[in-house]
């Protein structure tokens, strides 16, 4: 975010919640809210204002972006384990198979 973005976040954060925000105030958020794009922190901003009374600290700004960002990552894990064929289990020492959920029945 570029300082002029972050001078028009916090002037929209300000209309808010009646802030004073001066240079800095913009030296102090504007390192704190490095690596985060303009749009992802008016989102971040918006929706803590919609969801709680809580004075706003860029902190929070920080955490709902990497909320944000978790969210939007694709799941890589499948709702449950796939199958081997018969013969491809890979037993680890309890029976029970690496890659799948068979497990093998012991006779003891």
């Amino acid at each position: 975010m570029t300082t002029e973005e972050l001078t028009v976040l916090l002037a929209r954060i300000q209309v808010i919640d009646n802030r004073q925000v001066d240079a800095l105030t913009l030296q102090a958020w504007e390192p704190l809210l490095a690596g985060i794009a303009y749009a992802d922190a008016v989102a971040a901003v918006n929706a803590h204002f919609r969801d709680t009374t809580e004075y706003l600290m860029p902190a929070h700004i920080v955490r709902r972006v990497r909320e944000a960002r978790r969210a939007a990552l694709p799941s890589t894990m499948s709702p449950a384990r796939p199958e081997c064929a018969p013969g491809e289990h890979r037993r680890l020492a309890d029976g029970t198979c690496l890659f799948c959920t068979h497990r093998e029945v012991s006779d003891a």
